[in-house]
């Protein structure tokens, strides 16, 4: 009886700990398993979960999650916003190394000006980023866009995971 005690007690610790890990099967938002995902993680599970220790190459700022397969939006500014030079963007990113290129252009799609920050994260999180665009020879009333995106880790500069906006030069 003592050998079928300690076959069932195994099994059952081994049942638990199986419930513990995730399958294949499951898609996560956040699927990296990194330090901030972890920490988010166990604080969201349970409000008596200790959370691991704050490391100090963790963002500063955590960004919620992007909706659908979107891996950068702008959040500011609105789309047909009149903007003028310089125009402030902000927003959530995941991409490689946090890496954010933001660029102004005209309805004809030349580029009037650019720029570039890293965001409090980089993929698989997601973090937030600010950019100020200086740009010139937009002519008032007419429309443009703001396009955002990520650059490949290969090169620094091959555009990934594109988003932009309509707006209108003021």
């Amino acid at each position: 009886m003592k050998g079928f005690g300690v076959v069932l007690l195994v099994g059952l610790a081994s049942a638990a700990l199986a419930g513990c890990g995730g399958d294949n099967t499951t898609t996560f938002v956040l699927d990296s398993g990194s330090p901030t995902a972890a920490a988010s993680a166990a604080a969201s599970a349970s409000a008596s979960a200790s959370a691991a220790p704050a490391s100090s190459t963790l963002p500063t700022t955590a960004a919620t999650p992007i909706p659908g397969t979107l891996k950068i939006i702008i959040d500011s500014p609105d789309a047909s916003t009149a903007i003028s030079s310089p125009v402030q963007v902000s927003g959530t990113a995941s991409v490689d190394k946090g890496t954010v290129v933001g660029v102004v252009v005209d309805a004809a799609g030349n580029e009037l000006g650019r720029a570039t920050a890293t965001a409090t994260a980089s993929k698989p999180d997601y973090g937030h980023y600010d950019l100020t665009i200086s740009f010139t020879g937009a002519t008032s009333g007419t429309k443009g866009q703001i396009k955002v995106y990520g650059v490949s880790p290969r090169d620094g500069t091959t555009p990934t995971s594109y988003y932009f906006i309509s707006v209108r030069f003021s």
